[in-house]
């Protein structure tokens, strides 16, 4: 039976996902749906699972590598936004926040209504909803720290509620990331915030924001690509292997920090999510025969990519040089 045929609603075909990433690179879905409705979401995702199609959810798409084919399967995004605060005495708050809701524009409005405790997530692109996935974290804060609960919705259609411990955070990973709990819609969060001083909450916010501009470009990009291995930078060791400005057409390894690449928008040279991964093999090549270090990347390649592409990212191929 194809379940995605017998929804009540025509599922849009082939649509471009490059536009819903940080990156712009990326091919087609051959389904999507985007919505801030989340019954429609719950019945495609409901269809897929029957249908044993996959799903993928985006949030702001800025650790995604697309593949330039597309995706198999049906991709869903879902953008409803909003917040509420809720007071538990002694100056204990919380905030409910919808899962579309993007994670900068909610720091800034709260430290300007004078709640305080989320001010490092005012530099963290995307949505709430892939924060809790992902475990997003930027200047020593992170969503394990604030994370009360989690509401999600599975492939089931029933909807559940998850405590801070049951997500298992680790380091930019949770049950959710790692496909534990299957397919399932994160829909709203409840975070742990605190009352604070708007003028001393929007001045962290800008000193926050004025060290990512000094140390990152301002081009498209994916954020940073490798994580640091132990005792290192990533980026430190890109730049002493020579490979700043490395370029496969419009996308570039940044000449402003070498741990990002970045999608130089030139029209005369196209970008392509091939050519990123070009790139972070080449890096990772280069810095395993010059020092040793395999370079392990943060950013998540999803759709029509190879097993072999992906498999070649996971450790090196040939010895370091000695």
């Amino acid at each position: 039976m194809n379940a995605l045929a017998g929804l009540p609603f025509a599922l849009p075909e082939q649509i471009p996902l490059g536009r819903y990433t940080s990156l712009r690179v990326g091919g087609p879905a051959a389904w999507f749906l985007s919505t801030d409705d989340a019954v429609p979401l719950v019945q495609v995702l409901t269809a897929a699972h029957e249908d044993g199609r996959p799903v993928l959810w985006l949030g702001g798409g800025s650790n995604l590598l697309i593949s330039d084919d597309g995706v198999d399967g049906v991709v869903l995004r879902y953008t409803a936004t909003g917040h509420e605060i809720e007071h538990h005495g002694s100056g204990n708050l919380l905030v409910r926040v919808l899962a579309g809701t993007s994670f900068s524009n909610l720091a800034r409005r709260l430290a300007r209504e004078g709640i305080g405790g989320l001010e490092w997530g005012a530099s963290v692109p995307g949505t709430i909803g892939g924060a809790v996935v992902n475990n997003a974290g930027a200047f020593g804060g992170c969503m394990a720290d604030h994370l009360v609960e989690a509401e999600i919705v599975g492939a089931d259609g029933a909807t559940r509620t998850l405590a801070a411990d049951e997500l298992q955070y680790a380091y930019r990973t949770s049950v959710l990331k790692r496909g534990e709990r299957g397919p399932v819609l994160v829909t709203s969060a409840w975070l742990r915030v605190h009352a604070a001083d708007p003028d001393a909450a929007m001045a962290q916010i800008l000193a926050n924001q004025a060290k990512r501009t000094a140390s990152q470009p301002r081009q498209l990009s994916a954020g940073s690509i490798f994580a640091n291995p132990p005792g290192d930078h990533a980026g430190r060791l890109i730049e002493a292997a020579g490979l700043k400005g490395a370029r496969r057409g419009s996308i570039a390894i940044s000449t402003h920090h070498a741990n990002f690449i970045v999608n130089t928008g030139s029209r005369s040279e196209g970008a392509t999510a091939a050519g990123v991964l070009a790139l972070i093999r080449l890096t990772q090549d280069t810095v395993w025969e010059q020092f040793g270090v395999w370079l392990k990347p943060e950013v998540q390649l999803v759709g029509r990519w190879r097993a072999e592409e992906v498999a070649a990212l996971r450790q090196p191929a040939r010895k370091a040089a000695v």
